[in-house]
């Protein structure tokens, strides 16, 4: 960069200030930045009016001025370095904290170009530009940053993506990304579609979106053995739009819910009075599809070297007899077990004994058990099969111990039968759960929803005029409507669901993991699916339902706004879902609402 001679004078020592043309001085005035040129003394020769206005002076004043003159001796020997290397023709850019003439602190990026005239550096121009926002913008989302990858690193079975409008991730950090099968080093910087494989990224990208559009995605992956629930968000930012995903690894809850519905399912079939061979052949096809395994099966040991297969699933094979005479030296878990008491996992071997031989000849290759006691003893044992030599777990193995734990009272006798009854909490006319296990399950859900942030709905449904079934039918074809509407509503449920009896023609159906719109769509299904058939003499029955999502209860208890919403329906005609919040119907019903004493007679008009 050079500069034009302008002609000087003399005045007190001092060379005049160059006559600028108005122009010039007008371009320089209009720079959005500081603006000077030094002469090689280091004497100021013109600056423009940002320049002058942040040393507090003017550039008359200015001109001629050394440089040690107008800054610190501090910041005059940190920029030497600088200005010895842009006086040789080498142009300059570096970062500066300075002062400013109120005592302010800024940062600043300052650069030097050279002014050179055939060859000779006659001096250079100094810009310097104000970036005090843009580095405290960039410290503040650092620390943004520095908060999300504490919270992901702190945070057990979690991993955390932050990613920008351009799909780029900024932040990829927790325990579980590796259980991916990726690392923060290769996400971090790169856009999606680079960071991951085409399927994977092809998937996500929609999500992604949606979250950077505002809206909130959620869904499940299975990796291997262990289930993660993933929801990409948006992060709200006053700077370009970016989403995060908050992946977790839900493999636990989903076994407890599993668990939880196998045994209810089980308690129903105790409750029921169901034969212990056929609540035992219910046991071997839950457990089996509880442990995703190719077989499993009951055995009751009959004798200190017998035992016999009481039920198996899917079918027993025509390899395997029913009735085993063994020896302590087998090697078959269920052996394993019936000499120790203790569970057992094994891999098949040719010469392992009679009922590991037939293990082979099925196709089986690897075996885990576990006891089942009945008042203290070793009534038989409950077993895994798989087809694979490692197709079985040690962390298998002690879930069976457990589940075996809780299922062994199902297996006993009617007083047992009884005990797994009240442990389970199950209604006994409908099969589903009653108002003990509501309670414990929302209690969890409503805890689970408040620490984590997670959706979680209710329904209470009420089945229309169902004192006119009763008095024209007689209640034991009332009974037979509420184990059939209790069966339809089973059915319409999804898996984590709960649908519970909780007094006479009422049931309650919890929906974690659902927004309200979502629970009015499983109303709506279950409305549906109770008048898709009559009931026998009965004909056509409806039931009327009442939504609310946690969220929007506000102070009141999730359960009393889906029942003031039941109200609503109820009012509203009957055979009707309908949905809690509705401002302008909630205050007409709440106007309409009769006092606690009326309370009663109420619940005669509705049903």
């Amino acid at each position: 960069m050079t500069t034009r001679e302008y002609p000087t004078g003399e005045s007190a020592g001092l060379p005049q200030q160059p006559e600028i043309p108005l122009q010039l001085r007008a371009v320089m005035n209009g720079i959005p930045a500081m603006v000077a040129y030094w002469d090689k003394d280091l004497r100021n020769r013109m600056a423009n009016a940002s320049y002058c206005d942040w040393f507090g002076t003017t550039a008359e004043a200015l001109h001629g001025t050394h440089m040690r003159d107008l800054v610190s001796a501090e910041i005059l020997a940190a920029n030497q370095p600088h200005v010895a290397r842009v006086l040789t023709g080498e142009p300059q850019k570096f970062d500066r904290t300075l002062t400013d003439r109120t005592g302010r602190t800024r940062y600043t990026h300052i650069a030097y170009a050279p002014d050179t005239v055939d060859g000779e550096v006659r001096g250079f121009f100094v810009l310097i530009t104000d970036i005090t926002e843009r580095v405290q913008a960039e410290r503040h989302q650092q620390r943004d940053m520095d908060r999300y990858r504490t919270l992901a690193r702190s945070i057990p079975g979690v991993f955390v993506l932050l990613f920008d409008s351009d799909l780029r991730y900024l932040i990829a950090e927790g325990q579980e990304l590796e259980a991916f099968g990726y690392r923060s080093a290769d996400m971090e910087g790169r856009l999606l579609h680079d960071a991951l494989e085409t399927g994977l990224a092809d998937e996500l990208e929609p999500r992604y979106r949606a979250a950077l559009a505002g809206q909130e995605v959620s869904w499940t992956r299975t990796i291997g053995d262990r289930t993660y629930g993933l929801t990409a968000r948006p992060v709200f930012s006053d700077d370009d739009a970016a989403g995060m995903v908050v992946a977790m690894d839900v493999t636990e809850r989903l076994q407890q819910e599993r668990t939880w519905a196998a045994l209810h399912e089980i308690a129903t079939a105790v409750a029921r009075s169901e034969a212990p061979a056929d609540i035992a052949g219910q046991v071997a096809s839950i457990v089996r599809s509880l442990f995703d395994v190719d077989s499993a099966a009951v055995t009751r040991v009959t004798g200190p070297t017998s035992a016999e297969i009481v039920a198996m699933a899917p079918i027993r094979p025509p390899t395997l007899s029913r009735k085993h005479i063994f020896s302590a030296n087998d090697s078959s878990a269920t052996v394993r077990v019936a000499v120790t008491g203790q569970p057992a996992l094994v891999t098949y071997c040719p010469d392992g004994g009679t009922a590991s031989e037939q293990m082979l000849a099925g196709g089986f290759r690897s075996s885990a058990a576990a006891p089942i006691r009945v008042n203290g003893s070793l009534w038989g044992v409950i077993a895994l099969t798989s087809k694979s030599p490692t197709g079985l777990t040690r962390a298998m193995l002690d879930r069976l111990a457990q589940f075996a734990e809780l299922v062994e009272i199902a297996i006993g006798n009617a007083e047992a039968r009884a005990s797994l009854e009240q442990q389970a909490s199950t209604d006994a006319l409908s099969g589903l759960p009653n108002r003990r296990a509501l309670e414990e399950r929302l209690a969890k859900e409503t805890a689970l929803a408040q620490s984590q942030g997670t959706k979680l709905s209710a329904i209470v449904l009420d089945i229309d005029h169902f004192k006119k079934v009763n008095d024209s039918f007689g209640h034991p074809a009332g009974d037979v409507v509420i184990v059939e509407v209790a069966a339809r509503l089973r059915q319409v449920a999804r898996q984590g669901e709960i649908v519970a009896r909780v007094g006479g023609e009422e049931f309650v159906w919890l929906l974690p993991g659902s927004t309200g719109a979502e629970a009015v769509q499983a109303a709506e299904r279950a409305r549906a699916a109770i008048a898709s058939a009559p009931f026998g003499e009965v004909g056509t029955v409806t039931i009327s339902a009442g939504v609310c999502e946690l969220r929007e209860a506000g102070q009141r208890t999730l359960l009393g706004c889906a029942d003031r919403a039941l109200y609503t329906a109820k009012d509203g005609g009957r055979n009707r879902s309908y949905r809690y919040g509705n401002d302008a119907d909630e205050a007409a019903t709440e106007a309409s609402r009769p006092a606690p004493e009326a309370e009663a007679a109420l619940k005669a008009r509705r049903a």
